[in-house]
């Protein structure tokens, strides 16, 4: 079965095909970091949010949403909010970093799903 899975992977990435590398688990977390950012894919290394790719339009509106929130803060606008309403926004955007960072690119639905486990 691996080496039908390397030859799934191979052929996938021969032809321009995006991955989506999903790794939860303490053990392989940061693993799947350093993969995927070698490999130019998209990761999932904290919990998976319920619906990601089953009901994508939900997941695309809250990408955009991390993206306003981001280009608010690299600009600045955050400094000219109320405090509370920036705190909430800070605080908001450090949730979106943690459980989409990995996806922040992701435009469509990935080809190919690759789930690892410690076992």
């Amino acid at each position: 079965f691996l080496s039908e899975a390397c030859d799934l992977v191979f052929d996938a990435a021969s032809v321009g095909k995006q991955f989506l590398i999903v790794g939860t688990k303490k053990i392989v977390a940061d693993l799947v970091v350093r993969a995927a950012i070698r490999a130019r894919c998209h990761y999932v290394n904290k919990k998976w949010i319920g619906g990601m790719l089953t009901n994508w339009s939900t997941t695309e509106k809250r990408l955009q949403k991390f993206r306003d929130v981001r280009m608010e803060q690299k600009m600045g606008k955050l400094q000219y909010l109320p405090k509370k309403d920036a705190v909430k926004l800070k605080r908001e955007l450090s949730h979106f970093m943690a459980y989409l960072g990995g996806i922040k690119y992701m435009t469509e639905l990935p080809d190919v799903v690759i789930i690892l486990d410690q076992q």
